[in-house]
């Protein structure tokens, strides 16, 4: 049986939102600032700007959340579904006469993250830059 695949919800439009008012804000603040100024007249300062920015993501989260509850698809798992199995468990694997009594089939082997050799490298590498800097810093009388 394929297992179900969870639905998006639709709210990823959020934090790209709030991703672009932080990286292009104060650009867009002064644009948007000089467009209300331009249209209205009204000199609108960017404090009051990034205040309302904030309030049309809180208010737009809300009725995201709203929307969300009333369709049904913002429901929580509770974890009181539960399964029975649906037949009986698999057999072991039949012993050969090859394999040792003493270990287990299948047992897990641990495998080291990163390569010992990989490591050793960029920790003497570390070292080695490390002690150019710091000839450097000396020779330019900074330490």
């Amino acid at each position: 049986m394929e297992p179900k695949r969870k639905r998006s919800s639709g709210n990823n439009w959020i934090g790209m939102v709030i991703f672009l008012v932080i990286a292009f804000g104060s650009p867009v603040s002064k644009f948007i600032t000089s467009l209300i100024f331009q249209t209205t007249g009204q000199l609108v300062s960017s404090n009051i700007l990034a205040i309302g920015m904030v309030a049309l993501i809180v208010l737009a989260v809300a009725v995201s959340a709203i929307g969300a509850a009333v369709r049904g698809t913002g429901n929580i798992n509770t974890g009181s579904d539960t399964r029975l199995p649906s037949g009986p468990p698999p057999p072991p694997p039949p012993m050969s006469a090859g394999q040792p009594t003493s270990s287990f089939p299948g047992s897990p082997r641990f495998e080291p993250v990163i390569n010992p050799r990989i490591l050793a490298v960029g920790i003497i590498g570390m070292i080695l830059f490390g002690g150019i800097f710091l000839a450097i810093l000396a020779i330019s009388g900074a330490l």
